[in-house]
């Protein structure tokens, strides 16, 4: 028996192992199977129904892979947000649901998940862009309340994704400025619960530098990023651990090495001094404690003093023990 003569729901079971997330079922099946036949073409173009309303559903939720025990276990699967809330009725009884032209419609099954896809998208892009107006404003400053506010507005969001710009909604609250650490490891703590991966990276973008979505529908499968984050970009990588370690925010790189992060993934960026602002330290494929120690090395040689470093020190401390 040919793999496309299985089961709809098979089918699914199958290629949610191979993809990374649910919202990236879809994806990874058009990038592998498609190309490989005009019946294969076909049968995804047109049919396979049931899939399809399968991969819709996983549109409403997120959640992240990891290695454990010798085995794959399925972390954080609980929902960013529901979407399960009925549509408001109008007097008369009907959906407030505006109606479209059955032009307008799309035709078949793959066709409305396309559709609900793309709008996915569009509501990450949404989510983080007025996230980051806030971690970076020092008068709307960022809390908890307004994570949690923002997450359920934007419902739901794949956590997980990177956006056009290069951004991921953890990276940007392990950024934030203007608020205390605390508030940035109670905000990491709901995203991680909420499917978090600790270990996709945002790609800073820049001067001869781009972030693009490509169309996942009609890529190469040779690509290699297949069930993975479908952002290509040419811009720095960055991971959350490695901003926590060099801002030297302790509390928020011992939770992130408990969740999972890996301390050996490298990554570049320019990071300010706390003794003087105006001048900033920048690395390149540095891993977390590579890119503490240049901190703790420049801030020294700033002239300030260590009892003044204990955050920075205290990082230090546990990646070097976690690496023992």
């Amino acid at each position: 028996m040919n793999l496309i003569d299985l089961p709809d729901v098979i089918i699914h079971s199958i290629f949610s192992f191979l993809a990374d997330s649910p919202s990236l079922i879809g994806p990874c099946i058009c990038h592998m199977m498609r190309p490989l036949s005009k019946h294969w073409q076909h049968e995804l173009d047109d049919g396979k129904r049931d899939f399809w309303e399968l991969a819709m559903i996983d549109l409403k939720r997120d959640y992240y892979r990891i290695y454990q025990n010798n085995s794959y276990i399925l972390s954080n699967t609980g929902v960013v947000a529901s979407t399960d809330r009925p549509f408001k009725r109008s007097r008369t009884g009907q959906s407030s649901c505006p109606r479209r032209s059955g032009r307008l419609r799309p035709a078949t099954p793959k066709d409305r998940y396309i559709h609900a896809y793309n709008r996915l998208l569009s509501r990450n892009e949404s989510a983080l862009l007025e996230l980051q107006e806030r971690v970076h404003s020092s008068k709307k400053r960022m809390s908890l309340s307004m994570l949690k506010k923002l997450l359920i507005e934007y419902e739901p969001i794949a956590i997980n994704r990177r956006v056009r710009t290069g951004g991921t909604f953890l990276v940007e609250v392990v950024r934030a400025r203007y608020v205390q650490e605390s508030v940035i490891l109670k905000c990491i703590k709901l995203l991680i619960e909420n499917g978090a991966n600790p270990n996709i990276a945002s790609a800073e973008v820049g001067l001869c530098s781009t972030s693009t979505t490509e169309n996942v529908y009609e890529s190469s499968a040779a690509s290699g990023e297949v069930g993975r984050c479908l952002s290509v970009s040419t811009g720095e990588e960055l991971y959350p651990l490695i901003i926590a370690a060099a801002r030297g925010m302790c509390t928020c790189v011992e939770y992130l090495l408990a969740v999972g992060a890996n301390p050996n993934l490298r990554g570049s960026s320019r990071f300010r001094l706390y003794s003087n602002s105006r001048i900033s330290v920048k690395g390149k494929d540095l891993t977390a404690l590579e890119f503490a120690k240049k901190m703790m090395d420049r801030e020294l040689e700033n002239g300030i003093k260590r009892t003044d470093l204990r955050g920075l020190l205290r990082t230090i401390e546990l990646l070097v023990k976690y690496q023992e």
